[in-house]
Parts: structure tokens; C-alpha cells; sequence
């Protein structure tokens, strides 16, 4: 019998009504109820009297003294007792909505309580009540996510009665060679470990168990997709040897080291016979853009062709320009093709893409549209590949023979989200800045004292440079106390009289989106106060201000490429940080911005801070979800995980072998019930 295909029904007590109410929470099996773990444990350890503290929840063994007594508000009930104490301390608990109780406190009935107490008024607010105090009380006792229908005291009680029928039913996964190996508990024993513990090691214990199991599961099958697409379906592209030393002469100045890594490993993708996937993962301005036009050159050189597609209009003109400045000397025909570009020209560029004439052509989702065909797509850039979703990067794939891919992304991300995130991927880390680009300056100020920064950006403007001013918000809030971008705008306006201010937020137009900051970049801006929609945005090489209002509601790694705007040139630049940072969190964040500009420590900062949900651009890069992992806390588990899931592929028997037939079958059902990719 497998638990997994046993419907909660074969549990004494379940009926429709319950079993729908256990539907509604995602629990249809009894392996989904076993498998339903506690988001946190109450410690009810009972102690003495003359250890309770103001505010503590505390477990305690007391006698009835005297009636109960009940009152009513509408049609909800306070009963009180009083109750003696460890023999001695005369206390009063006062139960909310549990008059039905009363029967049971009869004078002199000895009882277990729970609740919090009250110092000043002598009061225990109880929320759980034993007549058993014959037994021992539990010192854990699980909290589950519950629901109106279901409390958390029945989730449990649902769940202890199905260990204590179904135990000798649960099934070991993992092989015996990974559980001694790691001193890992069964799977059974780590269940009872988590529901029913008797300490916190048992739940430390059963916890890592569970979490090297679902880890496991997931590099299996990351690891497995990989090995799939790794199996030879694409074409070696012809690149010649010395494309990167043809590459650098090109350039207006040297490679760092790790651009020139990223290129070889790119070189040795472009001549294995299987199609490429390959990650740029780069801090804002390390040069991720000459490794991929690298990229597009090697193809031109093996007489293939390729499409760099960009979020925007403005970036995808940015690289068109880059492109032919670069690669146009060497006879690589660049074309731009956005939705701005219509008629005749279009017509043009559509007819070099299908004859072979057009080399790169680097776009916007226009890449994507009807009638874009091309002679022989041999490589895909997609810039920024978290704005793009799967379908849309598939739908340009298809537009090619099994095309190379390669994908930027200027949001650093922590080695273990890589890994959870990246896994089935090959990724190469830009982790140095050009040489001569200065580090931006980071001052904090408090949102008082903002008046020095508008005089800092009046001596910027005067010295002919420009500035990005950011609000977190359109609009004011009734809640928040901060500025709202069009305030904003009409106070900086006001302040930098005589030079010509614009306002730039995510409602406008496109199209006036587009020519703002067109004209920001052509210099014909001065400042421009904007919302975040300027995060991924342009290289302009005169600006030499951000700054940031409200940079207390903005997470580390947004303000972080926010400050990747400026210092893009040869003047000093500044990141000013005008703030009310309040919170603990806010003033740790402040604080980081200020000791580093490295984007991968800032991330890892970010990662200890907020946890792996709450990080930009994450949610959008399909980080996955896990029932009890947790990429901060675990990432030593994740890499011990990955190794033992690409030990196991490697053996030839995984597939048959009675040693692997638990893991097989828990494989098959974690694929079968969830997709970690899309």
C-alpha cells in the first residue's frame, strides 16, 4: 500500500466536511499529512513560579480554587478561575471562548495550563488546557499553518494519529551508503522527529534529514534535465582559435581577466557538438556587454548568425550602436529591429535576416513577431533574462536549428541560489570592474538634512555633469511619510532653477519613456527624477549623481543597481542615500551600501538579511520552492546535495538497482507533483 495514492478518508475521524477543509490546505493523502510540517514549535517546559516574567508563555501545573465563573459579550465568552500554583501562588486565568470548559474546573481538580502571563494584574490568558496532569506535558508542541476550518491542535492531532497507524507503512528513500554516510536519520524517524519531538536537537536532527532528501531530489532532477540537453542534439559551430585575440584587437581598451574567462569558456561552448546555455553573471558595469558581442563575432566568424535581445528600446539601440562601433570594422553587418522600426527599413532588415546578409541583429521582443525569419539562427542573447519569460526566450529559440544560448543578468546572485537557481546551467561570473572606472561614493543623509544634496547636485550640474533623483513611489501614501515622485519633482525643480529638470515614472507612455530618456542621454537633461523604472536603463558615461530618497524602503540589491548608473565615466561620482532608516534591517542595509560596492557581497548581505523570497528580480527567475530548505540558512546541505546528485547520475545502475529503488520512486512522484523550472 503507498501513502501517497491513500486518501486522509482512511483516517478515523476524516469525513467529507473535514476532508475538504484538508483539501483547502493542500492535504489530500496521508503522505500529504505526513509531510505537513510545523512552521515553528511552542516550548511549553514546565517552570517554576519565581521564574515567570511579564509577557512570558509559560507551561504550569495548578488546583482549582473556588466556582468559575462566566461572562458574556455578545456571543462570545470570558471565563475566570483562580488556580493555586505550585502549591502555593495564587493566580487568575482568564479562558476567551472556552465556557464549555467549565464543567471540567471543578473546585479542586488539578490541571496543566498554558498561556501568557500578566505580572502586574497576577492573570494567566490561557490557550491550552489538560485535565490529564497525571502525564508528563509535552516541551514542544508544533504549530501548523491552520485554517478556519481546521486549528493547528487538530492538524497535529490528524497528524499523530496517522504515525501512530501508518508508521511501519512509510518508506526509506534515500540508499543506506547516504544515510551512514551523513549520520542521517530514517526517513520514518525524521516524521516523528518533526511532529512529535522530544527535544530541539530532535527537530534539528529530523529537519536535516528531510532537507538533504528534498535538496537531493531537486539537483537529481536539475542535474538529469542538463545531462539531457547536454546529449549531443546541436552543431560545433566552426569558430577559428584565435577569434578572441581578433575579438581584442577590436576594443578600445583591454579585456579584465575575468571578461577573457568568460570568452574562452563561451569559445569551448561554441565548439562542442550540444547546444550552449550559458549564464553572464556580472556587478553593474564589469563589461558583460563585450562578452557577449565576443559571442556574436565567433558565430559571424563560423558563418552563422545572431540575435541579442534587450528589454527596452533604448538599451536594444544602446548595443545596436556598441555592436557596430566594435564589430562593424571587421564586416559584421549589425541591424536594429524594435517596434519603432517600420515600413521600408523594416522591410530591409527582414529581407538581410532571411538572405544571410545580417550578421546581428539586436532587438526587443520584435525579435519575436511574425514575418522575423532568419537564414541560420546560430545564437540567442537575451540581455537582462530575468524581464523575459520562458515562453517568449523559447519562441525566439525556435526561430533557429537548436541555437546556442547565452543570457545576462547584472543582479548578483549568491553562489547558493545559483545553484538551486542556475543548477542545469553553465555559468560564467564577471567579478572585476574595467580598468579605470572609478567606485562610486556612497554617503548616507538623513532625509533633514536633505537640503545638502540638492546643493551637491546644483555643483554637479554647474560643472556640466548630470543626475538620476529617485523616489520609491508615484504617488504619496496616507500611511508613509515620504515624498511622492511628482512632489518630488515640483521641490527639485524649485531648488535647481536654470537647469532643465524632467520627470520620468512607470505610468507614462512608453513612447514618452522612450524619448526621456533619449534625451537624458543626448545631454539635453540635466536631472531627471524618476522611479525605479531607470533601474536597468542606459550608459550615461556624464552622470555623476544618484540620489536616492526613501532609500530605506529599497532592498540592498536595488539600491545597488541603482548606484550602477553613475560612475560610468571619468569624473568622480556619488550614490547619496537620503533616509529615515528607522528599523534595525533598514540601518544594516544602509550600512552595507556604504563598506562595499561589490555587488556579490551585497548580495549575500541581502540573502543573510531577507531571506532568498524577498531578493529582486529572484521571483521572476523561477527560484524554487521547497517545503522545509531554505537557501540562506542551508546552502552547505544544497552543495553537498548537488555533489552526491551528479555522483549518483554518473553510475550506470542508478537506473535498476534495488539500491536506488526508494529514490527512484520519491524521484518519480517529486516530478510528477511539482515542476521546479517552467
Amino acid at each position: 500500500m503507498s501513502l501517497r495514492s491513500l486518501s486522509v478518508r482512511a483516517l478515523p475521524g476524516v469525513g467529507p466536511q473535514k476532508e475538504r477543509a484538508l483539501e483547502a490546505l493542500g492535504i489530500r493523502t496521508v503522505d500529504d499529512l505526513l509531510h505537513t510540517y510545523p512552521f515553528r514549535y511552542d516550548e511549553r517546559a514546565e517552570k517554576p513560579f519565581s521564574e515567570w516574567r511579564d509577557g512570558d508563555r509559560v507551561t504550569a501545573r495548578a488546583v482549582v480554587e473556588g466556582p468559575v465563573q462566566v461572562r458574556w459579550r455578545g456571543s462570545k465568552s470570558i471565563m475566570t478561575a483562580r488556580v493555586r500554583v505550585d502549591g502555593q501562588h495564587p493566580v487568575v486565568c482568564l479562558w476567551f471562548s472556552q465556557h464549555y470548559l467549565r464543567s471540567k474546573l471543578s473546585d479542586g481538580r488539578f490541571i496543566v495550563v498554558t498561556g501568557k502571563w500578566n505580572e502586574a494584574l497576577r492573570r494567566l490568558v490561557a490557550s491550552e488546557t489538560s485535565f490529564d496532569a497525571g502525564t508528563q506535558a509535552p516541551s514542544l508542541v508544533p504549530v501548523y499553518r491552520a485554517s478556519k476550518e481546521l486549528s493547528t491542535k487538530a492538524i497535529h492531532q490528524l497528524i499523530l494519529k496517522a504515525l501512530e497507524q501508518y508508521a511501519e507503512e512509510i518508506q526509506e528513500s534515500l540508499p543506506y551508503a547516504l544515510v551512514r554516510k551523513y549520520r542521517l536519520w530514517t526517513h520514518r524517524d525524521a516524521l516523528f522527529g518533526m511532529h512529535r519531538p522530544k527535544s530541539l536537537e530532535d527537530v534539528r536532527q529530523a529537519r536535516r534529514r528531510l532537507v538533504f532528501e528534498e535538496f537531493l531530489l531537486f539537483q537529481i532532477q536539475l542535474q538529469w534535465l542538463r545531462a539531457k540537453r547536454e546529449e549531443p542534439a546541436g552543431r560545433a559551430q566552426p569558430v577559428p582559435s584565435d577569434a578572441l585575440t581578433a575579438f581584442e584587437a577590436l576594443l578600445p581598451g583591454p579585456m579584465t581577466n575575468a571578461q577573457r574567462r568568460a570568452c574562452e569558456d563561451i569559445l569551448r561552448d561554441l565548439q562542442r557538438p550540444v547546444p550552449m546555455t550559458r549564464l553572464i553573471q556580472g556587478d553593474v558595469g564589469s563589461g558583460k556587454t563585450w562578452v557577449a558581442l565576443f559571442a556574436c563575432f565567433a558565430v559571424h566568424l563560423a558563418r552563422g548568425q545572431s540575435a541579442l535581445m534587450a528589454p527596452t528600446e533604448i538599451l536594444a539601440e544602446q548595443h545596436a550602436r556598441l555592436a557596430h562601433e566594435l564589430l562593424g570594422s571587421a564586416g559584421v553587418r549589425v541591424e536594429l529591429l524594435t517596434g519603432s522600426v517600420t515600413g521600408r527599413e523594416r522591410d530591409r532588415v527582414l529581407a538581410g535576416l532571411a538572405s544571410g546578409d545580417v550578421s546581428l541583429a539586436v532587438g526587443t521582443h520584435a525579435l519575436l513577431s511574425e514575418g522575423v525569419e532568419f537564414r541560420d539562427l546560430a545564437l540567442l542573447v537575451t540581455d537582462e533574462q530575468h524581464r523575459f519569460g520562458v515562453a517568449q526566450r523559447a519562441r525566439l529559440r525556435e526561430k533557429g536549428r537548436a541555437p546556442d544560448v547565452l543570457m545576462l543578468s547584472a543582479t548578483p546572485i549568491p553562489r547558493t541560489l545559483a545553484l538551486a537557481i542556475y543548477g542545469d546551467m553553465d555559468v560564467s561570473i564577471l567579478n572585476e570592474l574595467p580598468k579605470g572606472r572609478k567606485p562610486v561614493q556612497t554617503i548616507a543623509v538623513p532625509s533633514k538634512d536633505d537640503e545638502t544634496v540638492l546643493r551637491l547636485i546644483r555643483r554637479e550640474l554647474a560643472r556640466g555633469h548630470q543626475a538620476y533623483i529617485v523616489a520609491p513611489a508615484i504617488e504619496a501614501s496616507e500611511r508613509d511619510d515620504v515624498a511622492s515622485v511628482t512632489e518630488l519633482y515640483e521641490r527639485v525643480r524649485e531648488h535647481l532653477a536654470g537647469f532643465r529638470v524632467e520627470l520620468l515614472h512607470g505610468r507614462m507612455p512608453s513612447a514618452d519613456k522612450e524619448r526621456m530618456m533619449r534625451a537624458f542621454r543626448d545631454g539635453d537633461i540635466h536631472a531627471l527624477v524618476a522611479t525605479t523604472v531607470i533601474e536597468v536603463g542606459i550608459d550615461v558615461p556624464n552622470a555623476t549623481v544618484m540620489a536616492i530618497y526613501g532609500a530605506e524602503r529599497f532592498g540592498l540589491a536595488q539600491l545597488h543597481q541603482l548606484r550602477g548608473r553613475v560612475g560610468r565615466g571619468p569624473h568622480p561620482s556619488y550614490c547619496l542615500l537620503i533616509h529615515d532608516a528607522s528599523s534595525e534591517a533598514a540601518r544594516a542595509r544602509i550600512e552595507t551600501m556604504l563598506q562595499t560596492n561589490d555587488g556579490f557581497e551585497i548580495a549575500e548581505r541581502d540573502l543573510e538579511l531577507r531571506g532568498p523570497g524577498e531578493l529582486f528580480g529572484l521571483r521572476q527567475s523561477g527560484l524554487p520552492e521547497f517545503a522545509l530548505g531554505d537557501l540562506a540558512r542551508d546552502y552547505r546541505i544544497m552543495e553537498v546535495a548537488r555533489e552526491e546528485a551528479l555522483a549518483l547520475l554518473r553510475r550506470d545502475d542508478f537506473w535498476y538497482a534495488p539500491w536506488a529503488e526508494g529514490l527512484r520512486n520519491a524521484l518519480k512522484e517529486a516530478m510528477d507533483k511539482v515542476s521546479y523550472r517552467d
